[in-house]
C-alpha cells in the first residue's frame, strides 16, 4: 500500500526528514520512500541478519541515507537516544516477509519439507519451532494454538501432536503441516487456505515473541517521533489490527496506563491524531500484483504538537 503510505506523507509539511523502517525485510518499503524523497534519510531495523544483508545489497547506492540496525524494532528507543534522534515518520510491516517462506529454508511454510525452526535470530537464541512441538504440554500448545491462531480445533490438534511425537520427534515443516491436515475433518477445510496455516502462524509467534514486541514499540512510539510526524502500522492478522486499533485509540485519548477506559487516570490529552478512522486494505490492482497482501490492514496516526 505504498500509494496509500505516499499521500499521507504528502498531506504533512515536510516530506524529507528521518523515516523509520522498524521492518526492513528485503528493503522494498526502503527503497520505494528513497526513490521517491531525494532527502530523506532511513534508519532501518531487521532482526534477521541473513535477510539485512540481502537488504544492503539491493539499497548500496542509497548507503549515504539509510542506517542498517540488526536488532528487533521494540529496541527503537535505545538506538534512536543513543543517535539523539526524533523520527518523522515510523513505519512497521508487521509479520514475517516473503523470503522467509520461499528461502530461508527455517520451515516457516509447509510447500517444502525443511526443518521445523522458524526462528528470525539466526544466533539460535530462544527455543526453535521443534522445541514448541515437541516439549510443550498439550494445555500449553492447545492455549497458544487458540491465543495466537484463533483455531477452533486446537484442544484436538494439541492432542495429536502429544500422541504422535511419542514415537517419533515433529522435526519438519511437512510433518507438522500433515498432522495437523489429518486432525481437521475436511469438512471443516477452509478452500484455498491449508488447515495448517494458523497452527504455523501461532508456533512461529510463539518463537519470535511477536505480539510483545509490537505491544512495547507501539506505546513508546509517540515518544520518538516529532510532533505532526507519522506513525504507519501494517498488520495481517487479527491479533496484530487489534494491538494496532487498541493503543492508537487509547494514545488519541491521551492515555498511558494499561487500566480499563473507565478506570484511567491519565491527562485526556491527546497525544495522536487517528487519520484512519477504518483500516485502509489493498486495491484490486494490488492484490492482482500481490496476493499476499490479501489480509493487509494500514493504520495511520498523527503525532499532536
Amino acid at each position: 500500500m505504498w500509494r496509500e503510505m505516499l499521500h499521507y506523507i504528502e498531506e504533512t509539511s515536510k516530506h524529507d526528514g528521518i523515516f523509520v523502517d522498524c521492518t526492513l525485510g528485503e528493503g522494498g518499503h526502503s527503497l520505494f520512500f528513497l526513490q521517491n524523497f531525494n532527502k530523506m534519510k532511513i534508519i532501518a531495523f531487521e532482526r534477521d541478519i541473513e535477510i539485512l544483508e540481502r537488504a544492503e545489497k539491493r539499497l548500496s547506492e542509497f548507503e549515504d541515507r539509510i542506517t542498517f540496525i540488526n536488532d528487533n524494532f521494540s529496541q527503537m528507543g535505545t538506538h534512536l537516544n543513543s543517535k539523539n534522534l526524533k523520527a518523522d515518520y515510523i513505519l512497521y510491516d508487521f509479520g514475517i516477509s516473503s523470503f522467509h517462506f520461499d528461502a530461508s529454508k527455517r520451515g516457516f511454510a509447509f510447500k517444502e519439507d525443511e526443518p521445523l525452526d522458524m526462528r528470525l535470530e539466526l544466533n539460535q537464541k530462544g527455543v526453535s519451532a521443534s522445541h514448541v512441538v515437541n516439549n510443550y504440554t498439550e494445555s500449553k500448545l492447545t492455549e497458544i494454538f487458540y491465543r495466537y491462531g484463533e483455531e477452533n480445533w486446537s484442544k484436538h490438534i494439541a492432542k495429536i501432536i502429544c500422541e504422535r511425537r511419542k514415537s517419533k520427534p515433529i522435526t519438519t515443516s511437512r510433518e507438522l503441516a500433515d498432522i495437523v491436515l489429518a486432525a481437521i475433518p475436511k469438512k471443516f477445510h477452509v478452500k484455498n487456505i491449508h488447515p495448517a496455516t494458523r497452527i504455523f502462524q501461532a508456533v512461529r509467534i510463539e518463537v519470535n515473541d511477536e505480539l510483545s514486541a509490537i505491544e512495547k514499540s507501539l506505546d513508546e512510539s509517540y515518544n520518538y517521533c516529532n510532533a505532526g510526524g507519522l506513525i504507519m502500522a501494517m498488520s495481517f492478522h487479527s491479533l496484530e489490527d487489534r494491538i494496532v486499533k487498541d493503543k492508537f485509540k487509547k494514545l488519541s485519548r491521551g492515555c498511558l496506563c494499561q487500566l480499563e477506559p473507565k478506570h484511567c487516570m491519565c491527562t485526556n490529552k491527546p497525544f495522536v491524531e487517528i487519520l484512519t478512522k477504518k483500516p485502509i486494505t489493498p486495491s484490486e490492482d494490488e492484490l492482482e500484483f500481490n496476493k499476499r497482501s490479501r489480509s493487509a490492514k494500514l493504520r495511520i496516526c498523527k503525532i499532536k504538537g
